[in-house]
């Protein structure tokens, strides 16, 4: 399904995925490129190196470095769970594409892909905005 084709709820939700992984990709390539501009004189291997120097050079950074990682990890299962749900193909380049690109970004994108494939089998829009089942009972009430 083509996003000109979404409507509603699934549309909204295609929106904020693709506004997050544009951000998340604008905001975390800027600082990629003002790191590797700082750390150009160590060579393409010392960027990598002094990177990960500094994201571990001290226990609040290795607390967030460590956190960003296990994220990423449960991110990566949901991702192939979802992925194998709703039948989304190379799901292993969103996962690589993580600590490549951005967390924000490549989770950004699997989502709005995700959010595609929901719309397209018919199974967002008409579920009720808290949730629930979208049945309705023998009285008439949504469930």
């Amino acid at each position: 399904m083509r996003f000109r084709e979404v409507q509603g709820r699934d549309r909204a939700l295609c929106v904020l995925y693709g506004t997050t992984a544009l951000v998340g990709a604008g905001v975390m390539g800027a600082l990629a490129v003002a790191f590797v501009v700082g750390h150009a004189d160590s060579g393409p291997t010392g960027v990598v190196t002094d990177f990960l120097r500094d994201a571990t050079a001290n226990l609040a950074s290795r607390f967030i470095y460590a956190d960003l990682v296990l994220t990423w990890a449960a991110l990566g299962a949901y991702m192939i769970v979802e992925g194998r749900r709703f039948g989304i193909r190379h799901v292993w380049a969103y996962i690589v594409g993580a600590p490549l690109l951005a967390l924000i970004a490549s989770y950004g994108l699997f989502m709005l892909v995700r959010q595609l494939r929901i719309a397209a089998a018919g199974g967002g829009d008409d579920l009720p905005a808290g949730g629930g089942t979208g049945r309705r009972t023998a009285t008439g009430t949504a469930s």
